[in-house]
């Protein structure tokens, strides 16, 4: 559920208004850790670590801005030797600055998929902005801290089992453009989490009595369980408590995703990624905004043909619910030939909730067809389920 869905669209303005007088610096951190373009991995690894940071702003000085690393990186780059120089995997955030509304940075934190963003003035680091720096202002704003989480959390969950190998959680993760896996058991029973943070930090450590320098695994990633590397009884949340403790709940225990679960089965999962996508489901834009990742270097020919696809679908879409935000990721696997099958991944926000929907294909303008038009039909059917239930609240009030 978005603004619209969640305050009407005047009432979102005022919203808006709130929400983007909030100025970056009263709630960014001024006290953050930097690491030098010529630390080696292995330093950067240990600091995030020990720190618990996804992503971490290179600088020289301490001051001025040079890139960030961020495990994402790491994931791509896969067998880092662990005395990589830092400047080697850096890269450059989006430019986020003091003045830089709330809904802004929110939006270039989904875009970017990052944890944290540095926010400079100049070339000056003054600080870093986070998930939870944006979610903390949910628990003041009355007509959003009261809505249950079943209206924000993401019902359609890909999950892992403890004894599927790391590497088939990675493959999945990477396919589906997504950082953590709910691990269950036989009968759909929550057994824990594990994470892609979890799997870099078992994979990059040095061998004891080894070559100085050697990873964990000659392969990428570990060739082990999940089960070794999840987290075990994971902090959960029921459908029907509130954002305010969805929001609280993540910020006191320092997580990123809570599993919703109703009489110990899996209902669906609620994270920062969400609560960061409402607020910033609040900017004002003229136009949906669209995201896609993960297509490979021979595969950009298809961009354009692939928009025209989105366009048509969104067109239809829109005469039902407006779309505000689509986010589409690709990935390839089971090469036979010269030919590669496409797995494709989408979130798709609208007025109504939140929507995904996955295809596969051998072709990536099929696989894209097929995606929108699954979106197509849930809106569709999401529509109808509305319009059922106001029928039959209205039978009952006349009954």
């Amino acid at each position: 559920m978005t603004a619209e869905e969640l305050v009407g669209i005047n009432r979102k303005e005022v919203l808006r208004a709130r929400i983007e007088d909030i100025a970056l610096p009263g709630l960014m951190e001024r006290d953050f850790v930097s690491v030098r373009p010529d630390d080696s991995l292995n330093d950067v690894l240990g600091k995030m670590r020990e720190l618990d940071l996804h992503e971490v702003p290179v600088s020289s000085d301490g001051k001025r801005l040079a890139g960030i690393v961020s495990y994402g990186t790491l994931l791509r780059r896969k067998n880092l030797p662990v005395s990589t120089k830092v400047e080697t995997i850096m890269v450059r955030p989006p430019a986020i600055g003091p003045g830089t509304p709330l809904t802004e940075a929110a939006e270039a934190l989904i875009r970017e998929g990052y944890r944290q963003i540095p926010v400079v003035e100049g070339e000056r680091i003054a600080g870093m902005l986070d998930r939870g720096h944006i979610i903390s202002v949910i628990q003041n704003i009355p007509d959003l801290r009261d809505v249950p989480v079943r209206e924000v959390m993401s019902p359609e969950v890909r999950t892992v089992k403890g004894d599927d190998l790391v590497v088939d959680a990675v493959t999945a993760m990477r396919n589906l453009d997504i950082r953590i896996m709910p691990v269950v058991d036989d009968l759909g029973r929550l057994m824990g989490i594990v994470g892609i943070k979890d799997i870099v930090n078992y994979n990059w450590r040095e061998k004891q009595r080894q070559t100085v320098g050697e990873v964990v695994g000659d392969k990428w990633p570990a060739n082990v369980h999940v089960s070794s590397v999840m987290v075990e009884e994971p902090v959960v949340i029921g459908p029907d408590a509130s954002l305010r403790e969805a929001a609280a709940l993540l910020l006191r225990r320092n997580i990123s995703t809570l599993p919703v679960v109703d009489d110990g089965q899996l209902k669906g999962i609620i994270t920062r990624y969400d609560l960061v996508e409402l607020i910033a489901s609040f900017r004002r834009r003229d136009m949906m905004y669209m995201q896609i990742t993960g297509l490979e270097q021979e595969d950009r020919f298809a961009t354009d043909q692939m928009e025209r696809v989105i366009t048509q679908s969104v067109q239809k879409i829109a005469r039902v619910r407006p779309p505000l935000m689509l986010s589409l990721h690709v990935g390839k696997y089971g090469k036979e030939g010269l030919k590669t099958k496409y797995s494709l991944h989408g979130r798709l926000v609208t007025a109504e909730g939140v929507l995904t929907a996955t295809s596969v294909e051998w072709d990536l303008i099929m696989a894209t067809t097929e995606l929108m038009g699954a979106f197509e039909r849930r809106v569709i059917e999401r529509k109808e389920e509305k319009l059922e239930h106001r029928r039959r609240a209205r039978n009952i009030g006349h009954s």
